[in-house]
């Protein structure tokens, strides 16, 4: 995930990934940034689904040990 900083929240990416669609599909889509900005939404997904895992990972910990 180069360029995407480790310390983002979920929210903060999820929020950019929004921006980034919204423009997109926005007739004003520039296309001399299309693959930049497609590069930036592939990695902000992959954040977001790594943290999604993490915690629902550790969710799953969690409620394990209150079942013992």
């Amino acid at each position: 995930m180069d360029n995407i900083d480790p310390n983002i929240s979920y929210s903060e990416a999820l929020a950019e990934l929004e921006r980034i669609l919204s423009g997109l599909r926005s007739e004003q889509c520039d296309v001399d940034t299309l693959v930049e900005r497609t590069r930036r939404a592939s990695q902000l997904l992959a954040l977001c689904r790594s943290k999604l895992t993490r915690t629902e990972e550790e969710l799953a910990k969690v409620l394990q040990e209150l079942e013992n």
